[in-house]
């Protein structure tokens, strides 16, 4: 019966000690998991916030070209947005050309091509109802939005009053790839 003291003491030990980091793997799969929850939603929130802007500053430059004599809000069409964002002492986290973003790197760029504002994720997120994977963008162009219906594709003489960001069709970023 003495034998069976220190093994049953030992066994008690081992149990203690595989009950405790049994336990402490499960708070790091919980506290990783919660890690990965927030920098999905830091990210959807800052895209976001970007889009706010960016509409915002269509708005103000909408608003520019309507008093402007010079200027019709149809010559903006498809302008590129990232230069109407005037942050102080900084310059924006942003590409002029969607080239030199490399196709697993998240940002913004602005596609010349196509006249697309185009947003890489870095992980799946959901934006606006729609899902992307990591690496597969989401792409916004600047329209001339018009008072009234436009039938058939023509604006039969509708008044233009403003600019405003219109998603890319997924469809049509996958086609032009």
């Amino acid at each position: 019966m003495g034998a069976e003291g220190p093994v049953l003491a030992d066994s008690h030990r081992r149990f203690r000690w595989l009950v405790a980091l049994t336990v402490l793997a499960f708070a790091v799969w919980f506290l990783l998991d919660a890690l990965e929850d927030t920098v999905e939603r830091a990210e959807q929130q800052s895209v976001k916030l970007m889009l706010n802007q960016v509409r915002s500053a269509l708005v103000v430059r909408g608003a520019e070209a309507m008093l402007a004599r010079d200027e019709t809000l149809e010559s903006l069409q498809g302008l590129n947005p990232l230069p109407l964002l005037r942050w102080e002492g900084e310059q924006p986290l942003t590409e002029e050309n969607c080239t030199t973003l490399a196709p697993d790197e998240r940002g913004w760029c602005f596609d010349s091509e196509r006249h697309w504002l185009v947003y890489q994720p870095g992980q799946p997120l959901d934006m606006e109802g729609r899902q992307r994977e990591a690496g597969e963008p989401f792409a916004w162009q600047v329209r001339v939005s018009y008072a009234g219906t436009v039938k058939q594709g023509k604006n039969n003489g509708k008044r233009a009053t403003g600019l405003k960001l219109v998603e890319v069709d997924r469809h049509q970023i996958s086609e032009n790839e």
